[in-house]
């Protein structure tokens, strides 16, 4: 795992990208707290998330579908509850304070429509729609709101059933909203591939066993002792 994060290709975006770094540790904690049925601590890990970045917000909806099929409705709404509810209480204060640059930074600069653009702007399908004017601009928000959306009802249809799933449908849509903002860059993809890589080496090296493809290690086999009639004298 540690020669997987120090590779260039991942601790290069990772680390001059200001937040993603601690982003992607928090995201990948909560999926696992989520995977062993532990929703409020998936809830705060969430919380401190959502209130790094815009980003982490899809991860809220993994993680509460991951609940409800692992753990019930009543984990599911905890869950949820707890991370909307620290998410509000860190960033309501700013809201009030600044609302400005709260809008600018949290959606006007992930649609292109914020005051400044970014220095590492790549060429990506939403970015060359958009640069072909107010008709490629709608193109691409529509586009991105469709792929949100295929998301969601897979979300709602097929329920990732452990770690590993719930992290490849987390980075599906965050690919998708990557590839199709108005403004966005070839670094923003290091956080999907973290998060699909560090859930198979967890389930990989597990801590008690086979996962049997959940990613969360199974209880232990019980141990067998022979009664004493069996027993070889």
């Amino acid at each position: 795992m540690g020669t997987f994060v120090a590779s260039p290709v991942v601790a290069l975006p990772l680390c001059v990208s200001g937040v993603d770094l601690p982003l992607t540790g928090l995201l990948f904690l909560a999926l696992v707290y989520a995977a062993r049925r532990r929703p409020v601590a998936a809830g705060l890990a969430l919380a401190a998330a959502c209130s790094l970045k815009w980003t982490a917000w899809p991860a809220v909806a993994v993680a509460v579908a991951l609940l409800a099929h692992r753990g019930g409705a009543g984990a599911a709404v905890r869950a949820a509850a707890v991370a909307v509810g620290g998410t509000v209480a860190v960033v309501l204060p700013s809201a009030v304070l600044a609302p400005g640059p709260l809008v600018a930074q949290v959606f006007a600069f992930p649609t292109g429509r914020g005051p400044w653009e970014t220095p590492a702007a790549s060429p990506l399908p939403g970015r060359l729609l958009a640069d072909l004017g107010p008709g490629g601009w709608y193109a691409a928000v529509a586009l991105l709101a469709t792929g949100g959306l295929a998301v969601a009802v897979s979300l709602l249809v097929r329920p990732p059933s452990g770690l590993v799933p719930a992290a490849d449908r987390l980075a599906a849509g965050l690919c998708a909203a990557f590839l199709l903002a108005p403004a966005g860059r070839f670094g923003y993809l290091a956080l999907p591939v973290a998060l699909a890589v560090l859930a198979r080496l967890a389930a990989d090296r597990g801590t008690a066993g086979p996962t049997h493809g959940t990613g969360v290690p199974a209880p232990p086999r019980p141990r067998t002792v022979p009664s004493p009639a069996c027993r070889t004298p």
